[in-house]
Order: structure tokens, then C-alpha cells, then sequence
């Protein structure tokens, strides 16, 4: 639902938050809840600051519960540099906030009840962020350092399985805690959505990667050379399979070869992508070739 824009920025907000609203309001947290969702924001704020620095245009900010989601015009995994950097943006942000709220803390110019807070969910955000599970920050600087090595698809699917791993470990512990009466729901909230927000990943991953195939093909048009990933690949292979080797910044050839390993034919990543659109992801690569 959209709700307002700025600087060309569609400005959006998932059912789901209003419902947390509501379920916090209902239990006395409102005010602490609205105060973290700011914190959210300006993290949110900070990545796409630091976006924009690098010549990538924001066309979209989903505010969800304990996080958001900013799309660009582009897929930005097209370098692993990109990636770790915009990624960082937001909890250096909260770290650089931490330290200030502290010093401003210890120096007594703001009280100290808020002081504190403004200091632990600050210190708090940058560090959960900072776990190698994706949607976290950190998940997508894990996948930006394996993508080198195993492809954007399959290193999107591993940090997505830690992702789903860390939201059910929080979730079964918020659980516990608010059954013993030692905790209230935003521990399982909290565990809900990173499962729902992990779980909405990969498709997307696939997405942007069939986006920035097409990029790197406009780029080869536009320079006249590029850099190529060459793959060998046997005709009854899965295209997602090969789909995973692909590598940002570097257009992958396939050699498709049949059971003499004689090369029946050669293909781009591109028709790969093609491929597991019209025939399914499981379909095997000589579908494309022949």
C-alpha cells in the first residue's frame, strides 16, 4: 500500500506493519514500537543514500516489520563491491548513532532513560543485521562473497536457508519465553518475519538476475567486448543448475555436450534464463539447444 512519494521514491507499507502496530498497541508497547520503526526507517534511509552515491536510482521503500525492503532500477549484485557496501551502510549507520547516543549519554545532555534506549536498539539493530542470513544485511554480504565463487542463485539459496534456520530458532525461543512469562511477542514476531521475508528471496533473486543478464547485454552491445564465464554443461542437465554458476559482471557462455562429449551446440546465459521460464527450472538444457 502506498502512502506517499518522495524524490521520485514510491514510499509503501506492508499490511503486516499495521497489524504489528495493533498487536503492540494492545499490550502497552506502541510508543517503543513507533520509536524502533524510526529506527527502521533511517537504517533503511541509509542504504539508499549510500545507493544513490554510487549511481543507483531508488524506486521503492517497503516499510515491513523490523525492516524494510528498498527496490532499485537495477540489480546492484552485479558487483560484489556494490553489494557489500550498500549493505554495511545501515548498520554502520546504527553504530555511528550507538556511539553518539553514548556520548551524549555520558556527557548528560539527553536523560538517561532515553539515552539508553536510543543506545541498545541502535548497538542492538547493527549487530542482529550484521548475521549472515538473509534478509539481513549481513546475508547479503555473505552472498555478495559467494557469489564469486558458486553463482548469485545458489549463494541466494544457502543464505536464505540460514535465514529461514535463525527465523525459526527465534521463533521457538520467542515462543518459549512469552509461554513462561519471561518475554512478550516481539521475540516471535520478530523469528515470523525474517521466515516470511527469507522465504520471498530467491524468486526475486532469479528475477534480478535475469534483469542483470540483460544488462550485461546491453553493456556488451554498447563496449563491443566483455568478459565471459565459460560453462560445460552435459544436454541432460537442469538450466537451474547451470543458472547457479552464472557470475555477476561476466556474460556465461554454455557448451552443451551430449554423451560422446561432443558439443552440440553453444548458448548464453541469457537463453538459459529463457529456457527455465518457458520450460520450467528442472527442464534439461537441450531444450534451448536444439
Amino acid at each position: 500500500m502506498r502512502i506517499l512519494r518522495i524524490c521520485g521514491v514510491d514510499i509503501h507499507i506492508n499490511p503486516f506493519f499495521i497489524l504489528v502496530l495493533l498487536m503492540y498497541a494492545s499490550v502497552g508497547l506502541l510508543l517503543e514500537t513507533l520509536f524502533a520503526f524510526w529506527v527502521v526507517a533511517l537504517h533503511e534511509l541509509a542504504h539508499i543514500i549510500v545507493a544513490a552515491g554510487m549511481g543507483f536510482k531508488v524506486v521503492k521503500l517497503e516499510l515491513l516489520p523490523f525492516g524494510g525492503v528498498v527496490q532499485f532500477d537495477e540489480p546492484f549484485f552485479r558487483t560484489r563491491r556494490a553489494e557489500i557496501i550498500i549493505a554495511l551502510a545501515g548498520p554502520v549507520h546504527n553504530f555511528i548513532f550507538a556511539g553518539l547516543s553514548f556520548y551524549l549519554l555520558h556527557k548528560g545532555i539527553i536523560p538517561v532513560s532515553f539515552g539508553k534506549f536510543i543506545f541498545e536498539i541502535n548497538l542492538a539493530m547493527g549487530l542482529f543485521n550484521l548475521l549472515p542470513a538473509i534478509p539481513l544485511d549481513g546475508g547479503r554480504v555473505f552472498r555478495a562473497i559467494l557469489s564469486e565463487s558458486i553463482g548469485i542463485v545458489r549463494a541466494t539459496e544457502i543464505a536464505v536457508n540460514l535465514g529461514r534456520i535463525l527465523g525459526l530458532v527465534i521463533l521457538v525461543s520467542g515462543v518459549f519465553f512469552v509461554i513462561t512469562g519471561k518475554g512478550n511477542i516481539l521475540l516471535p514476531s520478530l523469528g515470523g518475519f525474517l521466515i516470511f521475508a527469507a522465504t520471498r528471496e530467491p524468486e526475486k533473486a532469479l528475477y534480478l538476475h535475469m534483469r542483470d543478464s540483460l544488462r550485461k547485454k546491453e553493456r556488451l552491445i554498447d563496449r563491443g567486448l566483455s568478459h565471459a564465464n565459460i560453462i560445460i554443461s552435459y544436454k541432460e542437465t537442469a538450466m537451474v543448475k547451470i543458472a547457479r554458476k552464472f557470475r555477476p559482471g561476466k556474460i556465461s557462455i554454455v557448451a552443451v555436450v551430449d554423451d560422446k562429449l561432443d558439443i552440440i551446440g553453444f548458448i548464453t546465459e541469457t537463453s538459459v534464463l529463457e529456457g527455465m521460464s518457458r520450460y520450467g527450472p528442472g527442464s534439461p538444457v537441450y531444450r534451448v539447444v536444439m
